[in-house]
């Protein structure tokens, strides 16, 4: 039986590549509905290629330098939503916990944006305002706010049938 040879590559590096590429063409504003040659063009003067997927390692460099060039600029990774050690992720926590304790029907963010700006006084007009965006004093009353909604739940007896 003769079995197949596993070549090392960095297709996890092409996939992200690749990714770059497109990332940075619509940024560029090389791609627009239903009409691509401009990006086509791009690929065709810098790596002879028509498709980014026929680039090898070193055309998928050279684009991607070709559009640093051109000005594109990587964005950098986004950060966690909630950052261990946060109010913001305390904030969240104490949600999912009067979630669990059947205090709040809906977890999802939106509800906790919601919730936030209706207990904050300063948030007048304003629908929702997302935890990791509130001065200190406004994380802890809305921790506080939190906590004793959570104490007066699970204090609360449980109705038995």
């Amino acid at each position: 039986m003769k079995q197949r040879r596993r070549t090392v590559s960095n297709s996890g590096d092409r996939g992200k590549q690749l990714a770059m590429i497109h990332i940075a063409a619509a940024d560029l504003k090389l791609r627009s509905t239903g009409d691509d040659s401009a990006y086509r063009d791009m690929l065709w003067t810098v790596a002879r290629v028509r498709s980014a997927k026929d680039l090898d390692a070193a055309g998928r460099e050279a684009v991607l330098k070709h559009l640093r060039a051109c000005g594109w600029q990587q964005r950098p990774a986004a950060a966690a939503q909630y950052e261990k050690g946060t109010p913001a992720a305390l904030i969240r926590h104490l949600w999912t916990q009067l979630h669990r304790a059947g205090a709040v029907r809906i977890s999802s963010d939106r509800a906790l944006r919601h919730y936030i700006a209706k207990h904050l006084p300063a948030s007048k007009g304003v629908t929702e305002l997302a935890p990791q965006h509130l001065s200190n004093a406004d994380s802890m009353r809305i921790i506080e706010q939190l906590k004793r909604w959570l104490d007066r739940v699970s204090a609360s007896p449980v109705d038995e049938p």
